[in-house]
């Protein structure tokens, strides 16, 4: 029953200990994963992964001194924002190789029609989703420097891309 007791304080305290060093050192480490991922919400998340990440060895931060803890969290915060940059890329990565599959297929699916039929299937799309598709596919440029000459990001070249051959496909089924 003892232990129980204490280890319902102990708790408590761990968890009063878990909300001050939020309250204190918060912001900070917020700010240190925005600089880092240049994203909020990503940067919120990393804030929570880092709490967590503490939480088994809050018992050596709070034998800590202030500026040693604050650059404890501080640096948690970045070895964890650095995580989430390269699981970003990652991700970015495999959709890339996803997309440029994709291109290939549809490359496939052009060779195999008439040039008429793509010729009136192309003409349908909007003005900037034919530059797209003459970009990349004619002229053999990359997103970088498709997005560069229409001035938008790299993302946004991406879909465009996408878009355009989603609406070919259909076109060229006759849907």
């Amino acid at each position: 029953m003892f232990y129980l007791s204490l280890s319902a304080e102990n708790e408590d305290e761990s968890k009063i200990f878990q909300v001050q060093l939020y309250e204190r050192y918060g912001a900070v480490m917020l700010n240190t994963a925005q600089k880092i991922l240049n994203d909020r919400q990503d940067a919120e998340d990393v804030l929570q992964d880092t709490f967590v990440k503490i939480i088994p060895h809050l018992e050596r931060i709070r034998e800590l001194g202030p500026d040693e803890r604050k650059g404890y969290l501080i640096q948690t915060a970045k070895r964890v924002s650095y995580d989430k940059l390269r699981k970003i890329k990652r991700e970015r990565r495999a959709a890339e190789k996803q997309l440029e599959a994709s291109e290939a297929y549809d490359l496939d699916l052009v060779g195999e029609c008439d040039s008429e039929m793509l010729y009136k299937a192309v003409a349908q799309l909007d003005e900037r989703e034919r530059y797209v598709i003459y970009a990349r596919f004619e002229a053999e440029l990359t997103y970088e420097a498709v997005a560069a000459q229409l001035g938008i990001s790299e993302a946004n070249a991406r879909q465009i891309m996408s878009r355009a051959l989603k609406k070919l496909r259909k076109l060229m089924k006759g849907e």
